[in-house]
């Protein structure tokens, strides 16, 4: 009697692969609607100053083929006031020609076993709700008799193009400039206030605030001025979006607009958003994780996406015994 025996496959670990080879194990997986995670947009988390491209791992087919994928971008992470050397994870992907050998629990259970070998404390992710993401992350932590929490839910606000354009005041020419190598003091100010007050917040490092503002690809930022004194920052990435056709979508990155009165604020957005549309950009999306004041983009017409997101929180230590089960809001990239 024949018998159907699949030959067995066998894997190698490959730490930081090429990010082009990167970026097709994702768009050949990856259903629309989603974000071109092009070599550059990966290298603007990979590579930042103060990370680390060694927790940034694949598995490879002996054929050749990369066959998985997945980065823990390391930080410290403060949560309600106790700092940790931590993770974030992201790029999960797995090729749909190896999803027999179970590589998602393997890939992730792989990372985790990584991340605890090099001393890290805590992990967080960003997932969508109700995907098989969200079981191979519980039964790699399981496995190793550690829980994980869903922190916080939330949505991005997501705004059309033609709706924010037809809502927008006359742009504040006068107060809004670019981002200059000069304003990096007070940036790293003003983006480690809007963090502070999140109950979780990725603690922002000096040396990545350049880098993060102006140098990596694909950004654009933009400071509020007045008397000669910077009181807001708003930063936008322009990032090409495949959702039955490659378009081009706005990404709000990062956000201080803590010291400006309402009607400042008001100006600033305003012009920041005209200047994205005015680039291309047909949405614009802000990820609503109660980190910041969103009213002014509800007024220009966001509304919460469909998409449900979750901030997963688990220990990557057993001592680690205080992270709480709920936050009211966080402060992180959420890529």
């Amino acid at each position: 009697m024949l018998m159907n025996i699949q030959p067995m496959e066998f894997f190698d670990e490959v730490v930081n692969p090429d990010l082009d080879e990167v970026s097709a194990l994702m768009r050949a997986n990856w259903a629309p609607p989603c974000w071109l995670y092009e070599r550059d947009l990966l290298a603007m988390h990979i590579m930042r100053p103060t990370a680390d491209p060694t927790m940034a791992v694949g598995l490879r087919a002996k054929s050749g083929e990369l066959a998985s994928y997945l980065a823990f971008v390391p930080m410290r992470l403060r949560v309600e006031g106790r700092i940790y050397k931590a993770v974030f994870a992201s790029f999960f992907t797995v090729s749909g020609n190896f999803r027999r050998h179970r590589l998602s629990d393997r890939q992730q259970g792989l990372m985790v076993d990584r991340a605890r070998d090099h001393g890290y404390e805590v992990y967080t992710a960003v997932t969508v709700a109700g995907t098989p993401a969200n079981q191979t992350v519980a039964r790699a932590f399981g496995a190793r008799g550690l829980p994980v929490r869903a922190a916080h839910n939330f949505r991005y606000l997501a705004g059309a193009g033609a709706i924010v354009s037809s809502r927008l005041a006359a742009s504040d020419t006068g107060h809004v400039r670019t981002y200059a190598p000069s304003d990096e003091g007070t940036a790293f100010a003003l983006l480690s206030a809007a963090a502070a007050r999140a109950p979780l917040a990725h603690v922002v490092e000096r040396e990545d605030v350049d880098f993060y503002l102006r140098s990596r690809p694909r950004i654009k930022t933009y400071v509020y001025e007045d008397e000669g004194r910077v009181l807001g920052l708003m930063s936008v990435s322009l990032l090409p979006v495949l959702s039955g056709r490659v378009g081009l979508n706005a990404y709000v990155e990062a956000l201080a607009l803590g010291r400006l009165d309402p009607a400042a604020r008001t100006a600033f957005v305003d012009t920041v958003l005209r200047s994205v549309l005015d680039e291309g950009a047909e949405a614009i999306m802000v990820p609503d994780t109660g980190c910041g004041d969103l009213e002014t983009f509800r007024r220009l017409g966001f509304r919460a996406a469909p998409r449900k997101l979750r901030l997963l929180l688990a220990p990557l230590r057993a001592d680690v015994t205080d992270l709480p089960e709920a936050v009211d809001g966080f402060c992180l990239d959420v890529f």
